[in-house]
């Protein structure tokens, strides 16, 4: 067999320069979580075949700390001798060497041919499970069961399954008898379109000769037309012009109407430019003359202003104060926020402690709150949440323990479901008086056969008394023929007094008898189902009692905490009615309590202090404000009064000066006052003579005969306009135009056009038609192509009915390769499993096999057959890994591996596992088995010497914890 003799690792995870030595037999490898158990069993198979890819989810277990990353594996193999395995970083699945001990050396394709050419898929199948393998058994359906336990039963049948479905699922895609998704019905569909189409270009090509004739009558038709257009549009053109002129016409006779009946008028040149221009500077210069005389009047009122001396001298006091009363101002601003917001804050701590009414607040201001009553409430508000929170606790665990109980009530319906029936009931009732019945029957039946056994006994005795008394005789031994007288007469005489019925027993006694065997059989059956039943029974009706004694548990405790929260939550009310705080207030409050009112009391001290601090200054501020008051003798606001002030004070000192400037002032205004009047009166003149030469006596007047003249000259500019378009149009004088006349020519003209075109119109269009129905006759390879695309999707649909055709060759394969490997290596590979399933069982059960339906059943002493899904957990995965076991002693010659088992047993009872260790120490003499395992109750089955401690491994060498 092939066998590990060492395994030395480099890096591997968590494990560095670590080597262990392994035996031929069994080899225990124990550590707990986290210890590397998986790490190392994984460094085996790694090793084996190769590190994973990036693009497997499988871990590469490259090491932390380490620059080092794989390692050594030591075999014996049966035909290369001792061997060395080695794989480090490098390539994707790692750098490979195998060391032969002839010296040989090699790569991949010696370590293949050492590995009988398996994969890792296909040794992991067989040789490598683990738990996280038989946990998912719990959750399987019975098909899914059943191909797992065949997969493990019979090698590379679920490649060949995979490969069988991909092959069925690849055909339906392509051909599916009433489809319309699959390649091949859509071709079908395709062709016969290209059919349909194929005759209608047919039909088509039969029209060219058709639409020639028609071509060349519409040729005709459309010349006619063109010429009747070209003379309706030279008459159109005659009567445009003569359209054109009326207005022309009309408009001159109106305009020398007009001309006519208004007499001719004089104007100055650009008169109302230089009209407006001399009235914008005699306004002008009116109103700077206002102005000016505005300034001397108001000069000489300050020349009668005079000044108090002693009100300056008070002014000069109080600007030395300014500084001061601003002070003031902005400190009692500050005093009454400060106030406002000591005032809201106060308020806030109140809300927030649920006093509202004023006496209230004034004992809780009063009141003190010293450390030690602190400490007293702080005692009894974490007794309170104690018994809160235990309470909290036992209820979710009274909630948890109902919906417990709730599901043992559902288990008990779903056991009364399988419950005997009556008719079984019945037969157990009818059992014992059946049972003493053939226990009767047999009892006869024994007897007979023991009377018809003593009757030939007798015989051969005779026979001996007779040979013994001849041959006493004829020897004259009387000893001798004494013996064989008095066995003759004992014979005799038994004979003679023995009772009993002879003959062999009826054919209705032995029916009867099968008959009472076969009720027998069922019985047993039936018992064995009502013990199952009661027990399972007696097993919930236990629970069920634990439930309600500890539901009756939680409720007392409930109760218990119920009164140490009442308790301690009446000694808070009465600390709250000290403060006198009303209402209910959280416990996660509480805490917060004796803080908040102390908050309190220190506003409302700092409250007072700034009131009696805000009316000193408000005092001496009012002090203040009404000396300023007096001296600027009116009511102003605090904060304008200063202004005012200033202001005041300013022009009290500048009152004397501007004085002596106002005289100065006076003086030259009147000179500018004089010079303005002489120009006014210029500017009057040109005035009047321009009215003079328009005519006129006043400014309206000037504008309306400006606009009689504006209108005569525009009348004359738009006669000579009139006169310049009607000659451009080359009309004849004599000629008399006539509107209505030329209104009608024009109607039926457009009428008589609009029919020739609409003629045209359809002419044409149908001459286009047919030229492109022609052309397309012509030019148009579509039929050709149609027929060459049909000949190319026949060639593609030959192609797709191929493949089809082979897809189904291929998967029909499959299929009957996968029945004769079921039908020929399955029953052999059955054969040593039942041995095994039977053992692991404990007896219980005695064979798998497989129904006609192709599912697994299990099959117990009583006979009675089960589903896989109907058995336990434990019990499916004795199945299969009795289905890995026997595969592997049917493989021992062809694939002498050893076998790697990750705590597969958990689930095992302590009988079923003593079962295992025993069939691991029955392979182990022809398999090496390396089993890890972090349960240290597996290590009483084993010898020290087979055992490796994991974690002392780790210890010796110094291994990090990743």
């Amino acid at each position: 067999m092939l066998t590990i003799q060492k395994i030395h690792i480099y890096g591997f995870g968590k494990h560095e320069n670590i080597t262990i030595s392994l035996n031929d037999g069994v080899t225990i490898f124990y550590g707990v979580n986290e210890a590397g158990k998986t790490t190392i069993q994984q460094f085996i198979l790694q090793i084996l075949f190769g590190f994973p890819t990036r693009q497997q989810l499988q871990r590469k277990y490259e090491p932390k700390v380490s620059t080092k990353y794989g390692g050594q594996l030591t075999l014996s193999h049966p035909l290369y001798g001792h061997c060395t395995i080695e794989r480090v970083k490098g390539k994707a699945i790692g750098d490979v060497t195998v060391y032969l001990e002839d010296g040989t050396t090699g790569q991949e394709e010696l370590l293949a041919k050492l590995l009988y050419g398996y994969s890792k898929a296909s040794f992991e199948s067989i040789f490598s499970f683990s738990l996280h393998e038989l946990q998912g058994i719990e959750k399987m359906s019975e098909e899914e069961l059943t191909h797992l336990l065949l997969a493990s039963g019979t090698t590379g049948i679920q490649h060949l399954s995979a490969l069988e479905k991909k092959m069925e699922k690849e055909a339906g895609e392509l051909f599916k008898k009433t489809g319309k998704v699959p390649v091949i019905n859509q071709k079908i569909e395709q062709l016969k379109q290209l059919e349909r189409t194929i005759k209608q270009e047919q039909v088509k090509i039969r029209t060219f000769e058709d639409k020639l004739q028609q071509l060349q009558a519409l040729e005709q038709k459309l010349e006619q037309l063109y010429h009747t257009q070209q003379l309706q549009q030279q008459q159109w053109q005659q009567l445009t012009v003569k359209k054109q002129a009326l207005p022309l016409i009309k408009q001159q006779q109106v305009l020398q109407q007009a001309l006519a009946n208004e007499p001719h008028i004089q104007f100055p040149a650009e008169g109302i430019r230089r009209y407006e221009q001399v009235k914008d500077r005699l306004l002008h210069e009116r109103q700077q003359l206002k102005q000016l005389k505005e300034q001397y009047q108001a000069l000489q009122h300050k020349l009668f202003a005079t000044v108090d001396e002693q009100t300056v001298h008070e002014m000069a006091l109080l600007m030395q104060k300014e500084a001061t009363w601003h002070q003031l101002i902005v400190k009692a601003q500050n005093l009454q926020d400060d106030l406002y917001l000591l005032e809201q804050e106060i308020e806030a701590q109140f809300r927030l402690l649920g006093v509202q009414e004023e006496g209230a607040r004034e004992v809780l201001l009063e009141e003190t709150v010293s450390l030690q009553q602190e400490e007293q409430f702080q005692q009894q508000l974490s007794i309170l949440e104690e018994a809160q929170t235990e309470q909290q606790f036992y209820l979710r665990s009274m909630e948890q323990v109902h919906i417990d109980l709730d599901n043992m009530v559902k288990q008990q319906q779903r056991l009364k479901q399988e419950s005997l029936t009556q008719e079984e009931e019945h037969i157990l009732t009818q059992w014992p008086r059946q049972k003493h019945q053939l226990e009767q029957l047999r009892a006869d039946k024994w007897q007979r056969a023991q009377q018809q056994q003593s009757h030939y006994v007798i015989w051969l005795a005779c026979v001996i008394g007779l040979l013994a008394t001849i041959y006493g005789v004829m020897e004259k031994n009387m000893i001798v023929t004494i013996i064989g007288i008095v066995v003759a007469v004992l014979i005799i005489l038994f004979t003679k007094y023995s009772k009993g019925t002879d003959g062999p027993p009826s054919r209705e006694h032995n029916q009867l008898i099968r008959e009472l065997e076969q009720v027998e059989t069922k019985a047993q059956a039936i018992l064995v189902k009502k013990q199952r039943f009661e027990d399972r029974w007696l097993h919930v009706n236990e629970q069920q009692q634990e439930k309600e004694q500890q539901y009756a548990q939680l409720e007392y405790k409930i109760q218990q905490a119920e009164m140490v929260s009442e308790e301690a939550t009446q000694v808070l009310q009465q600390f709250l009615k000290r403060y006198r705080l009303q209402g209910a207030i959280a416990t996660t409050l509480m805490p917060e309590l004796f803080t908040r009112i102390r908050t309190v009391q220190e506003l409302a001290a700092k409250k007072a202090s700034t009131y009696h601090l805000l009316q000193a200054v408000q005092a001496e501020k009012q002090i203040l404000y009404q000396q300023l008051q007096q001296v600027v003798e009116g009511a102003y606001s605090e904060q304008e009064i200063y202004m005012y002030l200033r202001t005041a004070y300013l022009e009290a000192q500048q009152s004397q000066q501007q004085v002596q400037q106002t005289n100065e002032q006076l003086a030259s205004l009147q000179i500018k006052i004089e010079g303005i009047q002489s120009r006014i009166e210029s500017y009057v003149a040109d005035i009047t003579q321009l009215f003079s030469a328009a005519n006129v006596q006043n400014e309206q007047a000037y504008y309306e005969v400006h606009e009689q003249f504006e209108q005569q000259k525009k009348i004359t500019t738009e006669l000579q306009t009139i006169h310049n378009q009607l000659a451009a149009l080359n009309l004849s004088t004599q000629e008399e135009l006539q509107e209505v006349s030329v209104m009608e020519d024009i109607l039926v003209l457009e009428q008589e056009q609009n029919l020739v075109q609409q003629e045209l119109d359809q002419c044409l269009e149908q001459r286009a038609t047919l030229q492109f129905q022609k052309d397309q006759l012509l030019n148009d390879e579509t039929y050709g192509q149609l027929l060459q695309q049909f000949e190319q999707e026949k060639a593609q649909l030959q192609q797709l009915v191929e493949q089809w055709a082979s897809k189904k060759a291929v998967a029909t394969a499959i299929h009957e390769t996968l029945f004769r490997l079921r039908e020929e290596k399955l029953p052999h590979v059955l054969a040593k499993v039942n041995e095994v399933f039977q053992s692991l069982t404990g007896g219980r059960y005695e064979r798998l096999s497989i129904n006609d339906e192709g599912y697994f059943m299990a099959q117990d002493v009583a006979g009675l057959r089960y589903q896989m899904v109907e058995l336990s957990q434990a019990t499916k995965e004795q199945a299969y890994i009795a289905l890995r076991m026997a595969l592997a002693k049917t493989l021992i010659t062809s694939a002498p591996f050893p076998l790697i088992m990750d705590d597969p047993f958990v689930h095992f009872d302590r009988n079923r596992t003593d079962k295992m260790v025993q069939l691991m120490k029955e392979v182990g003499y022809e398999r090496q088995i390396l089993y890890f395992t972090c349960h240290d109750t597996m290590l009483r089955h084993w010898q020290k010497e087979q055992i490796i401690d994991i974690a002392a491994l780790a210890n010796e060498r110094g291994v990090a914890s990743t």
